[in-house]
């Protein structure tokens, strides 16, 4: 059987002629060829393209976007600076916050943060010792990543509050719906590095250099699982004998609840106590119900002398009624019962 021909590759200025002449009948198949290619293809040839497709339509302008902002030119700027202005499109807006002058940025930052958020805008404009860091439109992590990125210094104080605050509002959440949650092995008390989120943080302290502060929480961390393990809700839970899935989600509320009860009252506030409530109510039915066991099967005890003999005459009465058993039974050797045993009967 013959290979089949492989088509040999049109030149890169072909495919850039049909695709910019919208009437060759041939610029979705050139867009596409281009786009596979593209990667491949010398800077020079790359440059070309992309302004082209900055002058087509939205798709194509967005699969632009996608390409200028890692592969950044100053040639890009006057185009891209025309596109933002009328059309203050998202992907557009990474070049502009990354590429363009400071001072642009700056003067465009309320447009910006409209259309990328406010973490990609801060990350940029913090570069300036200068600039005030608003901490209410940051998450957690995306304040401690921008401090790091822009080698701004933060307090151990500042840190601890972040960490303790952001564990008082995950204690809140419904076990149920808390994802990003590690499982163990059984047996194994719950850590507050189990959640991810709690994780990353202990992860961005070291980078932060706040060593001290990671081995305090470590130790603080350390007594709590010490205290849910010696829990009679743990203990209770170790007796259990259910599946993994529902091990794990009992284990993280027991956790919680530890969790919760070690935070400093600094971190506690009363509208609390209603969610607070039905955690701790919840574990607390866990730990004095019944514990489901697997029922054992019985052990059987010894038959009686009465019943040895009820069972050796039914045992003849059914020899006498049907020879088949009969001739059946004396072929297994079972003809004295007299010396039938309880373990040898056939049935």
């Amino acid at each position: 059987m013959p290979y089949k021909q492989i088509p040999k590759n049109r030149p890169i200025a072909t495919l850039v002629k049909w695709y910019a002449d919208k009437k060759s009948g041939k610029v979705s198949d050139s867009r596409k060829e281009i786009q596979k290619r593209f990667d491949y293809l010398d800077w020079k040839d790359q440059k070309r393209i992309l302004l082209l497709f900055l002058q087509a339509g939205k798709s194509d302008r967005i699969w632009a976007y996608s390409k200028i902002y890692r592969q950044w030119d100053d040639c890009f700027l006057e185009p891209m600076k025309t596109l933002w202005e009328e059309h203050h499109e998202d992907t557009c807006a990474w070049s502009v916050i990354e590429h363009f002058p400071i001072e642009y940025v700056m003067a465009n930052a309320t447009q910006l943060e409209e259309t990328n958020g406010y973490y990609h805008l801060c990350q940029r404009l913090a570069s300036n010792p200068s600039y005030v860091i608003d901490k209410t439109k940051l998450h957690d992590k995306e304040y401690l990543l921008v401090m790091l990125n822009s080698h701004r210094e933060v307090t151990e104080e500042e840190a601890k509050d972040i960490f303790f605050n952001s564990l008082h509002t995950i204690c809140l959440i419904d076990p149920d719906y808390l994802y990003n949650v590690h499982q163990k092995g059984r047996n194994g008390a719950f850590s507050v590095e189990d959640i991810d989120s709690m994780s990353d943080l202990m992860w961005l302290f070291h980078l932060l250099g706040l060593e001290h502060l990671r081995e305090s929480i470590w130790q603080w961390n350390q007594d709590v699982m010490f205290a849910m393990y010696q829990s009679d809700e743990f203990k209770a839970l170790k007796n259990e004998v259910i599946d993994d899935e529902e091990y794990n989600k009992k284990r993280l509320a027991i956790g919680l609840k530890y969790l919760y009860l070690a935070l400093d009252k600094k971190y506690r506030c009363e509208t609390d106590k209603p969610i607070i409530d039905q955690l701790f109510a919840k574990v607390e039915r866990w730990s004095t119900k019944e514990v489901w066991h697997k029922p054992q099967e019985p052990i059987p005890s010894p038959m009686t002398e009465e019943q040895r003999r009820e069972s050796v005459a039914l045992l003849e009465q059914m020899k006498a009624e049907n020879p088949a058993i009969a001739n059946l039974i004396n072929t297994m050797g079972l003809e004295e019962p007299n010396v039938l045993l309880s373990e040898e009967l056939p049935f």
